[in-house]
């Protein structure tokens, strides 16, 4: 069972601590109902001080044992709950960008609802294993009270056994299908809380977007989720009906057998109805751990690539190369992918494409010409599925990706802003922090806090601008930005082309800018040009101008 396997892992001295304060906790409740039952037997003379002590002494242990054992098993339950938390984080941050990219409208559901499940349901362990180790308990003091009646009572629990497992599976299927359909209910809700602009100005589109997207993704995971909880709840019903049936057909095969008194079996069903609650937790459970399963499952199959993560990391040294050398070298590069616009597989390339250190490149073309593409290929992000990236003249393998990232940094038009700035330097961020608030004019709205911005409560431009100074504070050996002026007004367009670009040049770095505002061409030392995939131009701005004077 894969969660006494997780149990086990997270922490084999607590589950076995756990497992025996279960067990002893259900040799105490039996101890207390044995007590109990010899008490209104009457068979013996009662003493009323030597059944005072046993049954305090017997109480006691449970009381202080279920404490134990529910201690233990919260503990591993939140070492569970931590470790799938922080191993799937890990597993992403690990995984290739690609394989993320691909599967990233299914992580936060599995992070937030499938953690849940797992939590909900193996919190609900501790009444579990008491009721077991009470049930088997009570089992063990019924055969010696009745070995027959005892026999007739264990076909009654494989019955009630078989019934429960045959029911199982249609719980997990809902669970499954339930859960599938999750995802696509948060990606509705993710439209709908950063989409929250568009939806405010278009009345039309806002009530499609309520009647069309959400209400039938709702509704249509509220059916199988509803499904699910019938069927667990048939289950649970199922187990009581069997358990009770039997015990009917038990006291008819009395009445016609007479190999017992029903004055005998009255006293014996009361061990049995101790029994009913502790076996009705369990069957509940059972139900439970379809959904855990579903849960895990989901965690598992989500698609993230780990080859990245189990490959040795590798330096790449500075051996036989000079500054005269390309810094970047792209030979032969191919990429096919899904081109969304135009509903058809793109490829980019062939390209050969040299970059030069502390060059400025200005990298042009229309709309799905492969830019971006090429920009995430630059970077490690997408691997080529054909030709070859050297980095100072050195192949950059697999082992090695992980270090050749690290020479950039780069900001995409839809990059995530953090507020955190912990990973940087804090004499380079006293140092220059203030430095580049000035220089973007952010010093009314924002500040360096302990290692933080202040807020990122700002409009989408400015949000850019702080990207920008993290960016820049990161002091990396390449920068590449696509598009960051794009949503930015003609001020802060001249600041970034004339000040911020050239206060990276004097300081040597290399340079990408993926762009259209051509009014700035002529700051590039070199401008790349493509078109449905292709290089078609790479040249200085003076020959480009001239190139473009001669085709009109």
């Amino acid at each position: 069972m894969r969660i006494i396997r997780l149990l086990i892992k997270s922490s084999f001295k607590l589950f076995l601590l756990a497992t025996l304060a279960s067990i002893l906790t259900g040799f105490c409740s039996t101890m207390v109902i044995k007590t109990i039952h010899e008490a209104v037997q009457g068979n013996t003379e009662f003493n009323i001080q030597h059944f005072a002590i046993r049954f305090a002494g017997y109480w006691i242990g449970f009381g202080l044992l279920s404490v134990v054992a529910s201690y233990t098993v919260s503990l591993l339950t939140r070492i569970i709950i931590h470790r799938l938390r922080i191993d799937f984080s890990t597993k992403i941050l690990n995984s290739t960008f690609e394989s993320v990219e691909h599967n990233q409208s299914k992580l936060l559901p599995i992070l937030t609802e499938d953690v849940k499940t797992v939590t909900h349901n193996i919190d609900r362990l501790p009444a579990v294993t008491t009721g077991l180790a009470t049930v088997i308990g009570i089992l063990v003091y019924m055969v010696y009270f009745s070995p027959t009646l005892s026999l007739a009572t264990l076909i009654i629990f494989i019955l009630v056994f078989l019934v429960t497992k045959a029911s199982l599976p249609y719980v997990r299927k809902y669970a499954h299908i339930s859960r599938h359909y999750l995802n696509d209910l948060f990606i509705k809700f993710e439209g709908l809380v950063f989409g929250i602009k568009e939806l405010t100005l278009n009345q039309e589109f806002r009530k499609s977007y309520l009647e069309d997207q959400i209400i039938p993704a709702s509704d249509v995971q509220n059916k199988y989720f509803l499904r699910e909880n019938i069927a667990s709840s048939i289950t649970s019903r199922l187990t009581d009906m069997t358990l009770l049936l039997g015990l009917g057909t038990l006291i008819l095969l009395i009445s016609n057998l007479n190999f017992v008194t029903l004055n005998f079996f009255g006293e014996y069903l009361t061990l049995v109805l101790f029994t009913i609650s502790p076996l009705s937790t369990a069957s509940g459970f059972m139900s439970g751990l379809k959904r855990i399963e579903a849960a895990l499952d989901h965690i598992e199959e989500v698609g993230i690539d780990l080859d990245e993560a189990i490959q040795k990391k590798e330096i790449i040294e500075n051996k036989h190369w000079n500054d005269t050398e390309a810094l970047i070298e792209l030979k032969q590069i191919e990429h096919t992918y899904y081109h969304s616009e135009k509903d058809e597989s793109f490829t980019l390339g062939p390209i050969d494409l040299p970059v030069q250190r502390g060059e400025m490149i200005f990298m042009i073309g229309g709309n799905g010409s492969g830019k971006t593409t090429l920009a995430k290929i630059l970077l490690g992000l997408y691997a080529p599925r054909k030709g070859q990236i050297l980095y100072r003249n050195t192949p950059v393998t697999k082992n090695a990706i992980t270090f050749y990232r690290s020479r950039f940094s780069a900001i995409f038009s839809d990059s995530y802003v953090f507020d955190q700035l912990l990973h940087i330097d804090e004499t380079e961020l006293a140092k220059r922090g203030k430095e580049l608030i000035e220089m973007l004019e952010l010093t009314k709205k924002v500040k360096i806090e302990n290692g933080k911005f202040s807020t990122k409560r700002l409009s989408d431009g400015q949000k850019k601008r702080l990207a920008l100074i993290i960016s820049i504070l990161e002091d990396k050996e390449i920068y590449l930005f696509d598009e960051w002026a794009a949503n930015q007004d003609p001020h802060f367009k001249e600041i970034f082309y004339t000040k911020i670009l050239s206060y990276l040049k004097a300081r040597n770095k290399t340079i990408i800018v993926i762009t259209h505002d051509d009014r700035y061409f002529t700051l590039a030392d070199r401008l790349i040009k493509l078109r449905n995939g292709q290089v078609t131009e790479n040249s200085t701005p003076e020959i480009a101008h001239e190139n473009l004077k001669q085709s009109h």
